[in-house]
């Protein structure tokens, strides 16, 4: 964001449509699948010095991660693969 010492630790999130199609996950790429990155969040994540304090492990059960993970594939927009036009942003 900007080189100040409160910034330190912020992201630009991007958009969510098409998730499942655009891993790696994270700001550096750590996480290959989006099951990483909801357990990442799960669990609490990563403590920082600039973390929000309001954040804190979802405790989410099996049945609730897999809902979330639905819920979370239902923004794929499967029309931009099989439209030929879509195909290329560049023509």
């Amino acid at each position: 964001m900007t080189v100040s010492k409160a910034d330190n630790g912020k992201f630009r999130a991007p958009t969510l449509r098409n998730i499942s199609n655009t891993a790696p996950y994270m700001h550096d790429g750590r996480f290959k699948t989006l099951d990483e990155v909801i357990a990442h969040y799960n669990s609490g994540g990563k403590s920082s010095p600039n973390a929000n304090p309001l954040l804190h492990p979802l405790k989410l059960n099996d049945f609730y991660i897999k809902a979330l993970k639905a819920f979370i594939e239902t923004f794929n927009d499967t029309l931009i693969y099989k439209n030929q036009e879509l195909k290329n942003p560049f023509k």
